[in-house]
């Protein structure tokens, strides 16, 4: 019988929200100062910045995103960790022990970079080498050595969490098995291999290089357009149409990300994001036209 077991949702979490809508505003911010006639010889710097906030963004969103989806498993023959896309499976044979880190005479360094209340870091421990952490509470924190291999981990109930494994650890038949792993490149490559996905993501970046190229050719053949604020305006500001639609294709390419993360999240939306991206690069496609002619 598998039981299950998550970590505390530690309060400091929500302190990466607070970054994240502040990235958001931030860059929304940035794109509208860029279309003021006023500042547009700066547009390309607020534009730059702008996509320069996707890095931290999509960074903190997927350690955010990890930390909520964090699940411990114990089953017959398994340990079985899951954080995001990455997935873990230490056969019960091959651990060899469990302890809490209070049971430790010196106490064990943790990792000194990490985001509010997230500890995802494959982290150099001295005397054991790279130590995985899949954790959130450093009060809760279990260390686990399998096969020369070290995890950190930390169930709202360390105790129920330590008397499970031990129990499940002496039922368990011998076994062959080996500690089995998942990680991001085997993710991408099931989610290509998905028919759906591969169609409407082929459909939205042909849209978006097209966009790209009538902006391109627009600007090259006319001095001046009309903005759609009724301005006359330089017809180099039309490249402001495909940064846009750059900006929202890969926002839906994140969000798709998170979405195909969940088990329990329906693939349907992904398949609605990428074709609204398409759809908005074509409403792009034909305003730059319509601007330019």
């Amino acid at each position: 019988m598998e039981q299950s077991y998550i970590p505390p949702r530690q309060k400091q979490l929500t302190w990466n929200v607070v970054i994240m809508v502040g990235l958001v505003l931030l860059g929304v911010g940035l794109i509208v100062l860029a279309n003021l006639s006023t500042l547009i010889r700066y547009a390309s710097v607020f534009v730059a910045v702008a996509f320069l906030l996707v890095v931290p963004f999509f960074h903190i969103f997927n350690q955010y995103n990890q930390a909520k989806q964090i699940r411990y498993l114990i089953d017959d023959e398994s340990l079985r960790i899951h954080w995001g896309v990455n997935k873990l499976s230490l056969p019960l044979k091959q651990i060899d022990w469990a302890h809490h880190l209070s049971e430790f005479e010196q106490q064990m360094p943790l990792p000194r970079w990490h985001l509010p209340g997230v500890y995802f870091n494959l982290f150099e421990v001295h005397g054991m080498g790279k130590t995985q952490f899949v954790a959130t509470d450093p009060q809760r924190m279990i260390l686990i050595k399998a096969d020369g291999r070290y995890v950190v981990v930390s169930p709202e109930d360390p105790a129920a969490f330590l008397a499970r494994l031990q129990e499940r650890r002496n039922l368990a038949s011998p076994s062959a098995a080996t500690i089995e792993a998942e990680n991001l490149k085997s993710f991408l490559l099931r989610s290509w291999r998905d028919k759906g996905i591969k169609r409407w993501l082929i459909v939205s970046l042909v849209m978006l290089i097209v966009l790209w190229i009538v902006a391109g050719l627009m600007a090259a053949l006319r001095q001046t357009v009309t903005w759609v604020t009724l301005e006359e305006v330089r017809a180099i500001q039309l490249l402001l149409l495909p940064i846009f639609g750059t900006f929202m294709w890969i926002v839906s390419l994140v969000l798709s990300f998170f979405i195909l993360t969940d088990e329990l999240a329906e693939k349907a939306f992904v398949y609605i994001l990428l074709i609204s991206t398409s759809i908005v690069c074509l409403i792009l496609t034909v305003a730059g036209l319509v601007m330019a002619l």
